[in-house]
């Protein structure tokens, strides 16, 4: 029965262009440009580099609608005042390589403010599959780095395969609660019957999800995501796009370089996620980042009047997941209780009141009511839990970690991350039994040097991943300029003013002047 119902859900997903008399056919243009190809600008003179490719307008733009309210209603978060919320959908092929076959509809959340300039080209953003960009679109819009939407219209894309591009229904409820709890389901679980709990189900959703969208089920990941941007840009009928990759969103958009470089007009990375490393250091890096954001948070929240954490928050939290962990907290696991904190971080306000809303659910939890904990853990599996977050994820893995391999991290990681650790070891077994698409190659030369902002406090990836691009832009011959940010919270353009000021000199003329390493403040 799971089956059946799966496949009516997918069906509503992937749409045939046959029967889709309002589907945006694609202009299928130049299939890739080899990176940096293409013909951007002038020959580079020996005393400065070329100019980046120019940014335009669309010419035949989206059929844009307001769409605030419903936007504002589904996050459960205010309407920005003094911002224009649209929104639009385009259809996309599965597969490109089969452009006359199937498509999926793609949503686009369009952001800009009554000083926009009519004539300012958009950037596109991406957060991945970390969260719905539409709602990282929101962090902008609500927070300081609306002063970037003042000089240029953001158009966030949905990553396929999530709410609201085609939402994805391949699993079962056991196994998405199994997967959420990283298998912890009873008092006083161990870590192998964990591990094997959770591979079990992992192994189980990823037999539903295959026989349920074969014979797609490998399109889900990054370089997909990367030709729906490459759809919209040929849409558009522009020749270049400026993108924003936020956390994982870095790898669609480092992706769409190497596939379509020679059209990746502005490259603006934000905390970017270490792009083509294997599972077990991208987790690692993570645990570490992820680490060391809520001992941020903590110390922040000390200095606040009316934190409950007291001075010692990292303990509180450490005695939290404990009690979790050993089926001690009403409605929440370990796992779930980390993702309901980690994500309030990841999107709070930037207002003292956010800090201390959350401190009060954590000790409130820890005192053995979780009511609030448990309404911010549900609120987080609806933003980065879905069955289509988890099969892009899986289809990007490369190199995965055996299982018997698993305790051995579980324990390491711990000694070095003692909130974040075991979380992440864990984690790694939620793709076990998955098929992975094929890595996709670093660019070999971009258009434009890259923009970098890099939060060092970033309770979503850690702020690990940035360090690691530099063999990448070396070999590419890059020269990006880094912005480090030392706040709390996910994507710095949509919190720093400081950051949405170089970002916007950046999407206007590049290469930027100046010096390549940046702070700005918190």
């Amino acid at each position: 029965m799971r089956r059946a119902h799966a496949v009516t859900a997918v069906l509503g997903v992937i749409v045939a262009i046959v029967v889709s008399s309002c589907a945006v056919g694609p202009d299928r243009g130049p299939e890739l440009i080899p990176g940096g190809g293409g013909g951007e600008g002038p020959t580079a003179s020996s005393s400065a580099p070329p100019p980046a490719p120019a940014l335009a307008v669309p010419k035949t733009d989206l059929e844009w609608t307001d769409c605030a309210a419903g936007t504002s209603g589904r996050y459960g978060i205010a309407r920005p005042a003094g911002v224009t919320i649209e929104c639009a959908e385009f259809d996309s092929p599965v597969d490109r390589n089969k452009p006359d076959g199937e498509v999926v509809r793609i949503a686009a959340t369009r952001a800009r403010t009554a000083a926009t300039p009519a004539g300012a080209p958009p950037l596109v953003l991406t957060s991945g599959s970390d969260l719905p960009s539409s709602r990282t679109l929101m962090v902008m819009s609500t927070g300081p780095g609306r002063a970037f939407l003042d000089a240029h219209p953001v158009v966030a894309v949905d990553h396929r395969g999530i709410p609201q591009s085609g939402d994805l229904d391949c699993m079962t409820r056991l196994e998405r609660s199994t997967i959420a709890d990283n298998g912890l389901t009873t008092r006083g679980t161990t870590t192998q019957a964990r591990i094997s709990r959770l591979a079990s189900a992992a192994s189980s959703a990823s037999d539903g999800c295959t026989e349920t969208l074969t014979p797609y089920q490998l399109n889900f990941g990054a370089q997909f995501a990367a030709a729906d941007l490459e759809t919209l840009r040929q849409r558009w009928g522009v020749e270049h796009l400026g993108l924003i990759g936020v956390g994982e969103g870095s790898d669609v958009v480092l992706s769409y370089a190497s596939l379509y470089g020679g059209r990746a007009g502005r490259i603006i990375l934000d905390t970017p996620a270490p792009f083509g490393a294997n599972a077990r250091d991208r987790a690692n890096l993570r645990a570490q980042g992820v680490q060391t954001a809520l001992q941020g948070f903590a110390q922040r929240c000390s200095a606040l009047d009316g934190c409950t954490l007291g001075t010692n928050g990292v303990g509180v939290m450490t005695g939290l997941l404990a009690k979790a962990r050993a089926g001690r907290l009403d409605g929440l696991s370990d796992t779930t209780a980390l993702n309901a904190i980690t994500t309030t971080l990841a999107l709070a306000a930037d207002r003292p009141d956010a800090l201390l809303d959350l401190s009060r659910a954590i000790t409130a939890a820890d005192r053995g009511d979780t009511a609030a904990l448990v309404r911010l853990a549900d609120r987080a599996a609806t933003l980065r839990m879905s069955d289509g977050a988890l099969v892009s994820r899986c289809n990007d893995v490369t190199g995965p970690v055996g299982q018997n391999e698993i305790p051995g991290l579980v324990e390491a990681w711990t000694k070095q991350s003692p909130l974040t650790g075991s979380d992440s070891a864990l984690s790694l077994v939620r793709c076990n039994g998955w098929a992975s698409g094929t890595a996709v190659r670093p660019p070999s030369s971009l258009p434009a040097d890259p923009l970098i902002l890099n939060g060092t406090r970033d309770p979503v990836n850690g702020g690990n991943g940035a360090s690691t691009l530099v063999p990448l832009f070396m070999n590419a011959g890059a020269e990006p300029v880094t912005v480090s940010w030392d706040g709390l919270g996910f994507s710095v353009l949509g919190r720093s003013a400081c950051a949405a000021q170089v970002a916007a000199e950046y999407a206007t003329k590049t290469p930027l002047g100046g010096p390549t390493q940046r702070g700005c403040p918190t």
